[in-house]
């Protein structure tokens, strides 16, 4: 029975069919292209996060607090806006704090050659509101803030003035060598032996 087995003819079963090539040699190219949007949404994304949201400055703070002060009724309107401006004030100067009253806010701002052109405007805008809040005047609220405008405008205004431009040198200076370091002093001659005279 074994000899039987052994005795069956060999078959040759002839050529296999080629195999297909894989996904990723057939796509390498898109693969790729898949990578590389992979690797930019990433660095966009962490490039977006380390940004973050870009803060207000004073004035659009103070403009942001002026747009809601003009929906409000009168008392609350009144007293969002002059805050709001104090508080503009206090961050373009810092001795203007939001917690001096208006007489010493006339006084500090009167040192402050920035705020001379935006001074009567101002100061009339504060000495209605102070009127209004503490005395029951009435108040239109669009004059108020028209007039808290005008004297942020001035104040951005003298700022420019003010400000130092800063002019950069046509030819940049030479870097100076540093001085050789001196070495120092030789030691001197030993000192003479003293004779005693008793």
């Amino acid at each position: 029975m074994i000899l039987a087995l052994e005795e069956t003819p060999f078959l040759l079963q002839g050529p296999k069919p080629t195999i297909p090539p894989g996904l990723w040699e057939s796509n390498w190219a898109l693969g790729l292209v898949a990578l590389g949007l992979t690797a930019l949404s990433v660095f966009a994304v962490r490039r977006f996060l380390r940004m973050g949201a870009k803060p207000l400055t004073s004035l659009e703070r103070l403009e942001l607090a002026l747009r809601l002060a003009e929906s409000l009724p009168a008392p609350e309107a009144i007293t969002q806006a002059t805050q709001a401006f104090r508080g503009y004030l206090a961050a373009v100067e810092p001795r203007a704090a939001a917690s001096l009253s208006t007489e010493e806010l006339v006084r500090v701002l009167a040192e402050v050659p920035l705020f001379l052109p935006a001074r009567q405007p101002l100061l009339a805008a504060l000495r209605s509101a102070d009127a209004a809040k503490f005395a029951g005047a009435s108040l239109e609220i669009p004059l108020l803030v028209a007039a808290l405008r005008e004297a942020a405008k001035r104040i951005e205004d003298a700022r420019r003035t003010f400000a130092k431009p800063v002019v950069a040198p046509i030819i940049p200076p030479k870097p100076r060598p540093e001085a050789p370091a001196m070495p120092p002093p030789l030691p001197g001659p030993p000192p003479l032996p003293r004779r005693d005279h008793a």
